[in-house]
């Protein structure tokens, strides 16, 4: 895996169009193989999730994100396809639905760039609507 510097910017509107967005930008590691991009970083307490690692598997048409530490999940983004999931925090566990309707992936093995937009659910009624913005920069050791 190679060291990269990660710019992570999420979006996210509630129904009373409140607006609340988060900007992270850290090193991180990337690395590709096969078809899939690996992009590995450590959350902060401006996302509000310090001790947590998230990793995101990256394709053409499907994205996972996975977290481990103190804040635990696996969500998937595939365009159209809603997907359920128990999101697990330092407050007890949500069950939340997550269903993308923007996937938009523009990486090769120097970095790059992706967007999702999604709709999440508590008990299928949504609670607000979502934008990651991610890109991945190599790191310059000169």
């Amino acid at each position: 895996m190679k060291k990269v510097l990660v710019t992570v910017k999420g979006i996210q509107k509630n129904d009373q169009n409140e607006q609340g967005i988060i900007e992270l930008v850290t090193e991180g590691k990337f690395l590709r193989k096969g078809d899939n991009y690996y992009i590995k970083y450590d959350e902060s307490e401006i996302s509000g999730m310090d001790g947590t690692t998230t990793t995101l598997k990256v394709s053409d048409d499907v994205i996972t994100l996975i977290r481990f530490g103190s804040n635990q999940a696996k969500m998937i983004f595939k365009k159209d396809k809603r997907y359920q999931l128990d999101y697990i925090t330092p407050y007890g566990k949500v069950l939340l639905g997550i269903k993308p309707y923007k996937l938009f992936v523009n990486m090769n093995e120097n970095g790059g760039e992706l967007e999702i937009k999604y709709n999440l659910d508590l008990n299928k009624e949504i609670v607000s609507n979502n934008e990651l913005h991610l890109t991945v920069r190599e790191v310059n050791n000169g």
